[in-house]
């Protein structure tokens, strides 16, 4: 059987560290940022945990209704990735620019949608179970949350321009300006210091939402006042509403956006069933799970700026005519976040109590979080390798298998499964963390499959 990766002269020891060394050159900045958009959610859970009260349970079914949205937005947006970086690869400078501004356009469209739909929250989580009580704490975070799709879309929209050229090292800078304004602003806001009332969830939700507006008018102050803005298109005529080129110049970045989206939708779908089943179990439950799926949700983040970073080499190889470097690319990518994911893992199971005890202080929490953890380990490593190589099947310019591959692993599989072990095996949380895994690992091969056709079809 021949190898899926059709090796140039380059001698194949020098080339996987000549691969990885780049990889990871651009990864890490790109995952710390990502990793932050998460901590700033790990913040909130942390500090809520100390205010009590079931505000964590709260704010994690607030957040359940306000992540599918946001990642759907950003999803949409996310096609300027290959776009870009293929633009990029074959020295066009000026159509970077000119799609990071129709991606703009795009991105702050759709986000209005997200809005809106997170504005329902109440309506939403009634619709899916809660109680009227729950329903209405839930809903009165979201509303606090809600306008932070548009921020958190733009931030999105600019980072994903500086990956895909390479300089994702200011995106990181405000990402972790970002953190530092939502935890002081917690701490006013949730425990009501300097004269304020007590917030609590709503008032975490609205320190975040705070945070992620300056950050997204600090990426747009920077990308607007780089030196050449003109000559690398992110200056001129605007020329119309969807930017530069109009509607059919951005039909290649809205359909890889779309399939991104889907596909995202799909599997946050599948997460947030989780959150609502776990919530139907108890507060002990919710507030177990909220914590195991924030630890896993920041991991996830790290595999994202692994995805990222993947596809953006994959895309510059394609857009500069070398598919067997696009090729070395992906499946660089793939075992990168095997090796990485896998020994975050291993940490977690090792030091799960200490884990558990930063977000709370509540012994039997703490207790009840540590078991889930054993079950969450296990999803560190395929729900990266999945990510990873959706990026890079995009990046290839494929757009709709990835979507169905995601549909039968997060919706087909995933909510039965869940429903299953918990309805029927009377098992508790640890039910939805093993469906969970299992589900990734069938998005994984799946995916890895198409990726491996694609590059022997491009060979």
């Amino acid at each position: 059987m021949s190898h899926p990766v059709a090796f140039a002269d380059e001698a194949v020891g020098p080339k996987i560290r000549r691969h990885v060394g780049d990889l990871l050159r651009l990864a890490w900045p790109v995952m710390l940022s990502r990793a932050g958009i998460l901590v700033m959610a790990f913040a909130d859970i942390a500090m809520l945990g100390r205010y009590g009260g079931g505000e964590v349970g709260v704010s994690n079914l607030a957040l359940a209704i306000f992540i599918p949205v946001i990642v759907m937005c950003i999803g949409m947006a996310s096609g300027m990735v290959p776009v870009v970086s293929q633009a990029y690869g074959a020295g066009n400078r000026q159509e970077c620019g000119r799609a990071w501004r129709r991606g703009l356009s795009w991105g702050c469209f759709i986000s209005l949608i997200g809005i809106a739909v997170v504005w329902r929250s109440e309506t939403l989580l009634s619709f899916f179970g809660q109680t009227p009580e729950m329903a209405q704490r839930g809903g009165d975070v979201a509303v606090a949350l809600a306008p932070g799709v548009l921020a958190q879309t733009v931030f999105a929209v600019c980072a994903f321009y500086l990956e895909s050229i390479r300089r994702p090292m200011f995106a990181l800078t405000v990402m972790i300006f970002a953190n530092v304004i939502n935890v002081a602003l917690n701490w006013v806001l949730i425990f009501g210091h300097l004269g304020l009332p007590e917030m609590g969830a709503v008032g975490a939700a609205l320190a975040s939402t705070a945070a992620r507006f300056g950050a997204a008018g600090l990426m747009l102050w920077y990308i607007f006042s780089m030196p050449g803005g003109i000559a690398s298109g992110v200056r001129g005529p605007w020329e119309t509403f969807w930017g530069p080129g109009g509607w059919r110049a951005g039909y290649l970045m809205r359909k890889l956006g779309s399939s991104a989206a889907i596909s995202n939708g799909f599997e946050t779908i599948g997460f947030a069933a989780m959150s609502l089943m776990a919530g139907t179990l108890g507060i002990a439950a919710l507030d177990a799970y909220s914590i195991s799926h924030n630890l896993l949700s920041t991991a996830f983040m790290i595999g994202l700026g692994l995805a990222v970073a993947t596809g953006v080499r994959v895309g510059q190889a394609t857009g500069a005519g070398d598919p067997r470097e696009a090729a070395f690319a992906g499946w660089t990518g793939l075992l990168v976040a095997f090796l990485l994911m896998g020994s975050l893992g291993v940490l977690v199971i090792l030091f799960r109590n200490e884990i558990s005890a930063i977000y709370t202080n509540d012994t039997d929490l703490i207790a009840r979080a540590s078991a889930l953890f054993l079950f969450s380990a296990l999803v560190f490593v395929p729900d990266s390798l999945q990510v990873v190589m959706g990026q890079a099947i995009r990046a290839l310019g494929d757009a709709w298998v990835a979507v169905a591959a995601y549909a039968a692993s997060f919706v087909v599989l995933m909510i039965p499964l869940g429903w299953y072990l918990v309805h029927e095996q009377g098992w508790d949380e640890r039910g939805l963390a093993l469906s969970v895994a299992i589900s990734c690992a069938l998005a994984t091969v799946l995916l890895c499959w198409r990726f491996r056709v694609l590059t022997r079809v491009q060979r």
